[in-house]
């Protein structure tokens, strides 16, 4: 049985604990292939890009915003001035199949490296087994949930919150609230740990919980240090992931003292 203190430990996911951007970055130059290969017409990177921007511009704050499915099904969009046709669906539906298969490849590789199974994963789940962890993203459960069970240590514990769910997307105050009633903590016992200022840090600041701005997952150095700013709650620089779960584990023994 484990038993918890009265803290808690918030995560961002994407390219704080798993490396969200190259497995992205890989997963579209593969679709980029599986593209050509099934003779759908076009240049895919332009009308990638093309659509992604659409979709962010129309669907700002809102978590189905990173949807490739909607992306691939504007892609043929354009493509078939005419229309679809019903058959035309299982080509936006292979892509979004496609594009999950190679996300999910990377990561599953990625999982495997000694850098993780060393120095991450051990940590995290030591972790867990002492602090209530939340791990607080802005994406839709169902890809989440595919991330998680891909790369993360099956004893790893937690409680996952996707912007999804809430129905608003960090740094919206609403999310945090939610996150916080969900914890049942104070803020000022909460530490949360991310890679994007606006985000995370400064939407975690303004409900007072003290954060960790990760400049790389795997950057170079140890040492944390705090940003001179002024706000309700600290806010502290590390150069990687590693270091920043030092550190909180460490801010949470001393807050329980």
């Amino acid at each position: 049985m484990v038993c918890f203190s009265d803290m808690a430990l918030f995560l961002d996911l994407d390219n704080t604990l798993l490396p969200s951007k190259p497995a992205y970055d890989f997963a579209i130059a593969e679709c980029a292939n599986d593209w050509q290969e099934r003779k759908l017409g076009g240049d895919f990177h332009v009308l990638y890009e093309s659509a992604r921007k659409k979709v962010k511009n129309q669907l700002i704050g809102h978590s189905s915003n990173r949807l490739r499915l909607l992306c691939f099904k504007l892609m043929l969009d354009e493509l078939l001035q005419s229309g679809f046709q019903t058959k035309d669906i299982f080509d936006v539906l292979w892509m979004e199949e496609r594009y999950h298969f190679h996300f999910l490849s990377y990561l599953k590789n990625e999982a495997k490296k000694e850098i993780y199974q060393t120095n991450l994963f051990p940590k995290l789940v030591d972790l867990s087994n002492q602090f209530p962890i939340y791990l607080t993203t802005n994406e839709t459960l169902r890809t989440q949930l595919l991330k998680v069970s891909s790369f993360l240590p099956m004893d790893f514990r937690f409680t996952l919150i996707t912007s999804e769910e809430v129905g608003f997307e960090k740094p919206e105050t609403k999310f945090f609230s939610y996150v916080l009633e969900t914890a049942k903590e104070n803020p000022v016992d909460c530490i949360l740990l991310g890679d994007n200022w606006d985000d995370d840090i400064l939407g975690a600041n303004r409900h007072g919980i003290a954060s960790i701005h990760i400049l790389e997952m795997w950057g170079e150095g140890k040492g944390v240090n705090e940003y001179p700013f002024e706000s309700s709650a600290p806010i502290w620089k590390a150069p990687n992931t590693v270091a920043a779960l030092e550190f909180a584990k460490l801010w949470l023994f001393q807050r329980q003292k």
